[in-house]
């Protein structure tokens, strides 16, 4: 199996990436396409391609999209998180938010996710403009905190049982890039 990691460009590699998250948010998530969470995905292009300081990064299997990894600018939105956690990112032009990690259920513990990230976050690296890469996850989903644990992040706050949603077990992370994040 050759998987290619790529930054996606092409109509192809774009129609292939939203599939795949669309499914995720559906099979995998549970509540399928949320238009105040989602709205990237019916803006590929010019959130991901045009911006050149944000990315969305395919493996991709041949013609398929297998797997996908993006970059944002900003950190976390006051509400549905707390307000002193947004204010944490208050510089949001220096903020980078991994976001859309998703593979492909049938080749998932083959090492593709941590290849997505770590490509991430090289692409982040490399643009030079943010000090802190951030990003949060629903424990509820299997698997999804030991990977994030195991990715060289730090865990910033466990807001399970604060939510008053019991569709989330958000765990909200970071990595300093620059300088340390206040706090």
């Amino acid at each position: 199996m050759a998987i290619d990691i790529h930054r996606a460009t092409t109509p192809q590699d774009l129609a292939g990436a939203r599939e795949l998250i669309l499914t995720s948010v559906h099979d995998d998530q549970g509540y399928g396409f949320q238009p105040q969470w989602h709205w990237d995905l019916d803006h590929l292009t010019e959130v991901y391609v045009d911006n050149p300081r944000q990315a969305l990064i395919v493996a991709v299997d041949g013609d398929a999209v297998v797997g996908t990894c993006a970059a944002r600018i900003g950190g976390p939105a006051s509400p549905p998180h707390p307000a002193w956690l947004a204010d944490r990112y208050a510089d949001r032009a220096n903020v980078a938010q991994l976001v859309r990690l998703v593979t492909d259920p049938r080749l998932r513990r083959h090492g593709i996710g941590r290849r997505l990230v770590d490509a991430t976050i090289a692409f982040v690296r490399a643009e030079g403009g943010y000090r802190v890469i951030y990003l949060h996850t629903n424990a509820k989903i299997p698997g999804a905190l030991e990977f994030w644990r195991g990715a060289g992040l730090v865990e910033t706050y466990d807001a399970r049982g604060d939510e008053g949603d019991d569709r989330f077990e958000t765990v909200h992370f970071e990595l300093p890039l620059h300088a340390t994040v206040p706090a």
